[in-house]
Formats: C-alpha cells, sequence, structure tokens
C-alpha cells in the first residue's frame, strides 16, 4: 500500500514536469477569451502571469501583444508603453504585430503630451515616435494615420513656441520674443502665420530701437492689396516705427542740449 501511494506521488511528479506545456495551455485558455471579450483588467493580469511563467512558449508573441493592448484599451499609457517596448525587443522582427506595435508606441506617446501652456517633451517624444515608424512603413496601411498625428504634434510645438514669444514681448523682452520668432520661421516654415510672424518681429525690433531692421520686416508688405485687412495692422506698424523714432529723435536733442547746459554752468 505505502509502495502505492510512493508510486503515486512518482507519478504526479514526473506529470508536473511533462504538464508546463499543458501549464501554459491552460493559462492561455483562461486569458485569450478575457483579452476578446475586452475584460482587460481580468486579461492583464491572466496575460501577464502567462507571460512571466512561460517565456519562450508558443503563446509568448501574442500574449505579449495582447498584454500591452490590454493595458492601451484601459488607457494605461505608461504600462502600455512598457509592455510594447518589451515586445519589440523580444520580437523585433515580428511580422504579425511588428507594424502594429511600432504604431502603437506612437500613439501612447502622443496620448501622454501636455498642453501648450507645460512642458513639451511628450510632444517630441511623439513625433520621433511617428517618424521612426515612417521610416519604417512609408507605404504601410497606418502611414497617413502617422502624417495627420505628426501635423497635430507639431502644431502643438508652433503653439508653445507662439506662447513663449507672447509672454516675453509682454514682459518687455522683445529681444527674446525675436529669438522665438525668427526660430519658427526657420523650423516651423509654411506651418506658421509667416506674415504674421514677420510683423511681430518688426514690432520687437522697434521695441528694441533697432528701426532699419524693423523697416526691412515691413518693407516685405509692401505690396500688399489695399483691401486686404492685414494692411491696416502694417500701417500700425509704420506708425509705431515713425513715433519711437521721433521719440528717441527727441530724446536725444534733449540729451544734447542737457549736455550743452551743463557745460555752460
Amino acid at each position: 500500500m505505502a509502495a502505492l501511494g510512493a508510486f503515486a506521488l512518482l507519478g504526479c511528479s514526473s506529470s508536473k514536469k511533462l504538464t508546463q506545456e499543458q501549464s501554459c495551455q491552460e493559462k492561455w485558455d483562461k486569458a485569450k477569451p478575457k483579452f476578446d471579450k475586452k475584460k482587460f483588467v481580468q486579461a492583464k493580469e491572466l496575460l501577464s502571469e502567462l507571460v512571466t511563467s512561460c517565456p519562450g512558449s508558443p503563446f509568448t508573441e501574442e500574449a505579449m501583444f495582447d498584454l500591452g493592448e490590454s493595458h492601451y484599451g484601459l488607457k494605461e499609457w505608461d504600462e502600455a508603453e512598457q509592455e510594447y517596448s518589451s515586445f519589440l525587443k523580444d520580437f523585433p522582427a515580428s511580422k504579425q504585430y511588428g507594424e502594429l506595435v511600432r504604431y502603437r508606441s506612437a500613439e501612447v506617446a502622443a496620448n501622454q503630451v501636455e498642453t501648450p501652456s507645460r512642458d513639451q517633451t511628450k510632444t517630441l517624444d511623439a513625433i520621433a515616435a511617428y517618424e521612426n515608424f515612417l521610416d519604417e512603413y512609408p507605404e504601410g496601411p497606418r502611414s497617413d494615420s502617422a502624417k495627420a498625428e505628426l501635423d497635430k504634434l507639431r502644431d502643438l510645438l508652433v503653439e508653445k513656441q507662439m506662447q513663449i514669444a507672447r509672454l516675453y514681448s509682454r514682459m518687455g523682452e522683445p529681444q527674446a520674443a525675436a529669438i522665438y520668432y525668427k526660430n519658427m520661421l526657420k523650423e516651423f516654415g509654411n506651418r506658421v502665420n509667416q506674415r504674421d510672424i514677420n510683423l511681430r518681429l518688426a514690432q520687437c525690433y522697434i521695441a528694441m530701437g533697432q528701426f532699419d531692421e524693423a523697416e526691412s520686416y515691413l518693407s516685405k508688405f509692401d505690396g500688399i492689396a489695399k483691401d486686404d485687412p492685414f494692411k491696416e495692422k502694417v500701417k500700425d506698424a509704420y506708425r509705431d516705427l515713425d513715433k519711437a523714432r521721433t521719440k528717441l529723435a527727441r530724446e536725444k536733442k534733449e540729451e544734447v542740449e542737457q549736455g550743452k547746459r551743463q557745460e555752460a554752468m
């Protein structure tokens, strides 16, 4: 009887060694239906356990992808980003999921961007992710969507730069504002309103007392149509330029006269 019991224990022990594949299959059979039904909270726990306990199994690739998708479905962006990154490390050449995972990596970065008034580090990260995606899949089924998202993200950077430039102008720092405006023209080109930026640059140089530079920017509008509403803004800027020149000339004259009076005393 004791021998029979020992045999049974030995059989159980042998069975455990032989059923690792069966154990992984059971875990998969529990996790997959949860995922398919979009029960992501339950699915992510089961999938995480499978990925940890069954490395290299036939289910690992799909399980890692589904785990990332579960976090994505729950809008757990940090966790999704980590899982997609892990997937690409383990399966960099995945034909079934590679393209989508790289797109998802860009999406989760984009879903973490801040408003233009806040730090734009995540915006830069998302832009880099979408650019990398397009480098790898320029003609892929998601390439048009990636380009559209890139446009939105770059518009965020433009608005951020504009807010900073306006802030410097309000603070009486026209030189700093001019640096940002020039950078916007150089970096974003046709993405910004070039007429508006050039006019703002002219106003910055008026404020700095660099009148020739200001006039060179205003001269860009010499051919503007008479019925263009923007023409009034240009006229206002020219008036500001004339006033600033007159004021500076008057101040210089007063300084000379003050100097003469002091010499005569």
